[in-house]
């Protein structure tokens, strides 16, 4: 092979490489892929603790995330932070909603990862799957 024809070769492989690359990681996210840190899932907890536990246990988190499978994660934080607490909604902040939300994704068995959950930044990329 002569050398030109040996650069548009290399070139045509790097091309598909980097092709491949990034369709590779224009991926879907779901709940299942780490989308959440250890951190803010043990922030949760305390959260939940307080606020949440009285009328909610795991069992209907497992059934909530059921019954919104297959849709964007934002959803449901948006949904949780419109009507929760029931006898104050929106009242807590915006990073508790957020925590409380990794907290319940990891009781569900999800694994936490190495990136914060952000509702301003992915969450709407990132689809629920049933537990």
């Amino acid at each position: 092979m002569n050398k030109p024809v040996k650069q548009v070769v290399g070139l045509i492989v790097v091309t598909a490489a980097l092709l491949i690359g990034s369709v590779a990681s224009a991926q879907p996210k779901t709940v299942k892929d780490g989308v959440f840190t250890a951190e803010q899932a043990l922030a949760g907890e305390m959260v939940y603790e307080s606020n949440c536990k009285t009328c909610h246990d795991m069992k209907f988190y497992k059934n909530t995330l059921r019954s919104w499978n297959s849709q964007p994660l934002v959803y449901l934080w948006e949904t949780i932070m419109g009507t929760m607490p029931a006898d104050n909604p929106g009242s807590m902040m915006l990073k508790e909603y957020t925590n409380v939300l990794a907290y319940i994704l990891s009781e569900n068995g999800f694994p936490s990862g190495d990136v914060a959950l952000d509702p301003d930044h992915g969450m709407d990329a990132i689809s629920i799957v049933s537990p």
